[in-house]
């Protein structure tokens, strides 16, 4: 895919908000606002279904982060189940 650079001047506000969006949905800056321009109905012809489009984009994008961490929890709390079954067997061997 072919890329051209753009410049778009924003305020310092509204660069901030766009930034911290990013962050939130674990994407590149350049990614939020290249949805957010996908989103305004360039691509879709309808403002009410290019709304439509971005809310489902926020969500699958909140729903992967959430699922991450989810698998993260996960992983800590078997890691800590596993030692915890590790240690019960030593006092079970261990008791007389």
């Amino acid at each position: 895919m072919k890329s051209a650079r753009m410049t778009v001047l924003v305020t310092p506000e509204q660069k901030t908000v766009i930034h911290d969006r990013a962050r939130i949905l674990g994407i590149s800056t350049g990614e939020m606002v290249r949805r957010a321009v996908e989103s305004f109905g360039a691509s879709t012809g309808s403002a009410a279904t290019a709304e439509s489009e971005a809310v489902l984009n926020a969500l699958a994008d909140e729903l992967q982060r959430a699922a991450g961490e989810a698998k993260v929890a996960l992983v800590t709390a078997n890691r800590e189940m596993q030692s915890t079954l590790r240690q019960l067997a030593r006092h079970r061997h261990a008791a007389p």
